[in-house]
Order: C-alpha cells, then structure tokens, then sequence
C-alpha cells in the first residue's frame, strides 16, 4: 500500500509512530519506504480471566512478540478512529460489534453473553499489526488500551465504548466518606465475609420468566434483596443477576435473563445487603467491620 507524506516528507504514520515505542525492525522497515499492509489486533480479557484474541483480517496473524494467534474468525469489528495526546484525560473508543451464533464467549453467543454482562469490566488492547509480506508480521503497535464502559445492544450487534486507563484516576476525594451507611462493598476485602458461606442452593420452578424466577427457596422475605444470584446447570449456567427483591418462593432479578431458564435448572442464591449497622449486626453478626457512621447528627442539627 502507498505512504501517505506530510508536509515535512514524513509520512503520517512515521509522525505518529515517533511518539511511540516501536521496536527497531518495524523502524527499519517504515524508514526503508517498503509496502506494508495493516490490521487491526484485538485482545479482549475478561473480568473472569479469559482471553480472546481476535484479528481483523482475512488470514490469521501471529503476534511476533506475546506468539498468540489472532483469529480472523473472531466477530466481525468496526471501530472508531484512535488519538495520541499528551496528559492525562479519559480518552473514549467506539467499537461495534457483529455476533454470528459461531461466536462464542463465555459459552454463549456473542450477542447473549453480551447481555448477560460478559463482557463488565473486560479490558481491550488494540494493536496496529505491519504485515509484510503477508502474514509475517514486522512489529506492532498498541493504540488503545482501556476498559469496556456502556454497552448498547442491538439484534445483530452491540456497541461498546471503552474507557482509557486514565478513568481509574478519577476517584472521589477524600476517599472514607461518613455516611450512615457501611462504605464495604459485600463480601469484599474491607467486609471480610465469606461469600459461600451466605449461598443457598435453589431450583426453578413453574412459572418463572426472565424477570421474575419461582423457586423452592423459603429463606425469611428480604432475605436475598440487594444480592445475587448464579445459574450452575442448564443453558444459562454461569449468567448472575442482582436480585432487586424476594419473597419466599419468588426472586424478582434487576435486569432480565437473556432466555427463560427451565424447569430443575439450579442457581446459588446469595444473601444480600442494605449497609444498614442493624443489618450488619442481626443478619450476618460482623459488626466489627461495619464501617458506617449512623450517630453522626444529620446537617440540619449539627449547626
């Protein structure tokens, strides 16, 4: 393919490659003015630790450093245009994606496991391959590296926006906030319960929606509102849900199931938490690491 030159006979990839790290023998190889071809590297890793490598490309590539090949039989992509900018803002990247029921993620389809939240918290580097000849690869570059963000599906695909790693920076200060309630996310670090220790097994029953789930559980009402809960058989096995609110025999899920689960499919249903100090104490006795402020005076009575 033809270099594009600026205006000071550079060609616009070698302006922007030099500020970049690129190693010496894709140096070379732009600097010699030799054709090249390009394709787009995506490593996708999610929250769970899988990783998908998948290439936008009509053969399969060999990443010359990490040696993973990057499947050309990977969902059909399409993204956004990348920057290169000094300091420190939250850059944005656009991609959309095209899911045939061939492509499997978490054991689902694409587009299903996407709505089931595979794909919260995954991370995506994007790489600039140089092919020459094809498929030998020169070197590569990365453009973007971030996380997924907002997901938007569709009937035939779904777009993403991923964050730059610069979010991470935005956090509130000071970090401890007083506040009523326990600052703990349950069952994390800080809480110091054992999340199987609150897990109760369930069966689905007659009657049960994607929204709405009949069980066999007759756990006191309220007993799972604000937690979770994990499909372990049937076509749904692994999908979680937040339960928005219970009652003996009836789990109401905050967002639906992609598919009606079946009669006898089993899930761990696990206790949930409103941060109250009294909640804290009478329903999972761990009042020492409560980390609330409840007797701080309201602003009104404090002046």
């Amino acid at each position: 393919m033809g270099i594009k030159k600026g205006a000071n006979g550079r060609s616009d990839w070698q302006q922007s490659l030099a500020m970049k790290n690129i190693s010496t023998a894709l140096l070379a190889h732009l600097q010699t003015g030799s054709p090249f071809v390009m394709a787009d590297l995506y490593t996708v890793t999610l929250a769970s630790g899988t990783i998908y490598h998948w290439a936008d490309f009509d053969q399969d590539i060999v990443h010359p450093t990490n040696g993973y090949t990057y499947s050309c039989s990977a969902p059909v992509l399409r993204r956004g245009k990348t920057r290169t900018i000094i300091g420190v803002e939250v850059d944005t990247l656009d991609i959309s994606i095209y899911g045939r029921t061939t492509d499997i993620v978490n054991g689902l389809p694409i587009l299903a496991a996407a709505q089931a939240g595979a794909f919260d918290g995954a991370k995506l580097v994007l790489e600039r391959a140089f092919l020459s000849p094809i498929p030998t690869v020169v070197g590569t570059v990365i453009l973007f590296t971030g996380r997924f963000a907002d997901v938007t599906l569709g009937r035939t695909e779904f777009q993403v926006r991923i964050n730059s790693l610069t979010e991470s920076l935005n956090i509130n200060l000071p970090r401890n906030i007083y506040q009523p309630g326990c600052t703990h996310v349950l069952y994390d670090t800080g809480c110091g319960l054992t999340k199987s220790s609150f897990g109760t097994a369930g069966t689905i029953t007659t009657g049960t929606t994607t929204s709405k789930l009949l069980c066999n559980l007759s756990t006191a009402a309220g007993f799972y509102n604000r937690g979770s809960i994990k499909f372990i058989s049937g076509d749904l096995s692994g999908v979680t849900r937040t339960v928005k609110s219970y009652s003996p025999g009836t789990l109401s899920l905050l967002l639906p199931l992609p598919n009606i689960p079946a009669v006898g499919d089993t899930f761990i249903a696990y206790a949930g938490c409103d941060k109250q100090q009294s909640t804290c104490s009478g329903k999972f006795n761990n009042l020492t690491s409560f980390r609330g402020s409840p007797y701080i005076p309201v602003p009104i009575t404090a002046v």
